[in-house]
């Protein structure tokens, strides 16, 4: 049952406020089998006392790693595991004498190879993050390194650990090959909660930041939003009452606005906020990376948050910008931080807001039960392309543009080419609609451009929200919220022929090329059985030659 902030009486928000403190699991579920999946969930709540005892460790292994000369880090994982790690490696330059750290939170077969090219192996760790310890990417990512760790070191072993829940598949396997250092993080904190563990600290660690500030800004912001301070001056509370209340009022489309430094957050807070709340038909749907535009062209669903930067003014803050919004009625919540470390409060609050308008949304938080499927269809596929060495996917033609694509269910019945099918979306998707980019390409600069100006155009011309999410990196991040969220969106899939034969990954009789395409067409066949309008495009070798020519034919038609 929906119950908005402003008609919950203060005794009520407070009572509220206390239970979530004591983990009461009936704020988000009913039934017991539910509760107590939830209160297996909520050990993010307390994770700071438990972490702080564990920096020695943690700053311990860093310190080791420095002194074995260790120039790269790489990061093998997905989603929560990987996420924060990412953002660090943006917010904060690297430190001098310590290693570089590459996130490799991908299965494209380009930018796995860009980090086997690099070699220096007896220069290299490669950190294995994964709470299920059985999660496809990092697992295929592993079998592929190992080998060639294997061949230029004589003790491979030293050259991994793992970041794990215990008695996990991942732990037993480090144990069995001689990992450096096993992190068996607390199993009752979901990934995307778990910032502030093992999976967040480590890889600052390895950074070279400064653990200690990180923590205490957490430690702050913890404090500031406990169950003794009043809800009008509890910065969580606040925060979880602007997302909650104005969802409620179908302004269920966020966009997050940020200085120059604190501007990777996004990729962050977009899985947090998107695979939280994006079930039931409901959700909190956040926009990260649009540019901005004219008031008047944005839908009456939007809200917006700005993370500042005190004391130091931006050539391009948001500031005119914002000024704009207000002016015309949009709901704007300001963030402010000292500085960059102030990431480690901002985890916090944003897991602890969360949750709460979670509660308002009545939905829970902690389960993502819309992801597991895309996974199965992902392995239907993979079965099917082992036993009859093709994939399952057959594309039509565009006779205007030749572009390989094929639509989903709710498309094909009426469709005569392309245009007609990008045309058939829009008219149908409404302005407080989204429409989702989902390119399954390497991460080059070239790609967000060509993608930046598709999304520039939908929103100017169609009035929309757009999002961007890579896959299959949006699997775990936003992928719930496409399938279990609001009913009002469209997709525009990216995949391209394989341009050369990639060698197979140990064990798996496979390539990344494989994986990535599978995946693909497993999300791409979940969405379509969900009744929702995507497209799936298959561009050619030359994926950007292809791209190019694609965001031709999208022009032309958003225009009509």
């Amino acid at each position: 049952m929906f119950f908005r902030p402003s008609q919950i009486s203060p005794v009520d928000k407070n009572e509220i406020l206390a239970r979530l403190w004591v983990k009461d699991a009936s704020l988000w579920a009913d039934a017991p089998d539910q509760q107590d999946h939830v209160r297996r969930r909520l050990g993010w709540l307390d994770i700071l006392p438990l972490m702080r005892p564990a920096l020695d460790e943690i700053l311990g292994f860093a310190r080791e790693v420095k002194a074995r000369g260790m120039e790269r880090v790489v990061i093998l994982g997905m989603g929560g595991s990987s996420l924060c790690s990412l953002v660090l490696s943006q917010v904060f330059p690297p430190r001098e004498g310590c290693p570089r750290l590459v996130v490799l939170d991908t299965t494209d077969p380009d930018e796995v190879e860009r980090v086997a090219e690099e070699g220096q192996w007896a220069t290299t760790l490669f950190v294995v993050a994964s709470k299920s310890g059985t999660t496809m990417e990092p697992d295929a990512q592993f079998r592929y390194f190992w080998p060639l760790v294997s061949a230029a070191v004589a003790d491979p072993g030293v050259h991994f650990c793992a970041i794990t829940d215990p008695e996990t598949s991942l732990e037993r396997l480090a144990r069995d090959r001689g990992f450096c250092k096993v992190f068996l993080n607390p199993s009752d904190v979901g990934g995307r909660y778990s910032a502030l563990s093992y999976f967040g600290l480590v890889p600052a660690a390895l950074l070279g930041l400064d653990l200690e500030r990180i923590l205490t800004s957490a430690e702050k912001m913890a404090a500031r939003c406990g169950p003794d301070v009043p809800w009008d001056e509890n910065p969580g509370c606040l925060l979880g009452t602007f997302l909650g209340e104005f969802s409620l009022q179908n302004r269920d489309k966020f966009t997050l606005l940020a200085d120059p430094p604190m501007r990777p957050f996004g990729l962050w807070l977009e899985q947090l906020l998107a695979e939280s709340t994006g079930k039931d038909t409901r959700g909190i749907v956040p926009i990260f990376g649009e540019t901005t535009g004219i008031p008047g062209f944005y839908g009456g669903e939007r809200i917006f948050a700005y993370l500042r930067v005190k004391g130091t003014a931006w050539e391009d803050s948001f500031d005119q910008f914002v000024s704009e919004l207000r002016q015309a009625d949009f709901p704007v919540y300001e963030l402010w931080v000292d500085d960059p470390y102030d990431l480690g409060g901002q985890f916090f609050l944003w897991e602890f807001a969360t949750a709460l308008a979670s509660h308002f949304l009545a939905v829970n938080p902690f389960d993502e039960p819309d992801v597991e499927a895309a996974k199965a269809r992902t392995r239907a596929v993979i079965e099917t392309y082992r036993a009859e060495g093709q994939m399952p996917a057959k594309f039509w033609v565009d006779p205007q543009s030749q572009i390989h694509f094929r639509p989903s269910e709710m498309l094909a019945s009426s469709l005569k080419g392309l245009s007609r099918a990008i045309r058939d979306i829009f008219q149908v998707l409404p302005t407080w609609g989204y429409f989702a980019f989902l390119p399954y390409l390497p991460y080059v600069p070239e790609v967000e451009e060509i993608l930046a100006e598709m999304r520039h155009l939908a929103r100017q011309e169609k009035g929309c929200a757009t999002t961007l999410g890579y896959g299959p990196r949006y699997l775990h991040s936003t992928g719930q919220l496409h399938k279990g969220g609001p009913l009002s969106a469209a997709f525009l899939l990216f995949t391209r022929r394989r341009p050369r034969q990639y060698p197979s990954i140990d064990g798996l009789d496979l390539t990344f090329w494989d994986i990535q395409f599978a995946q693909a067409l497993g999300d791409f066949q979940a969405l379509s059985e969900g009744r929702k309008r995507v497209i799936h495009v298959h561009l050619p070798e030359d994926y950007l030659l292809g791209l190019r020519s694609f965001s031709k034919v999208f022009s032309r038609a958003v225009r009509i």
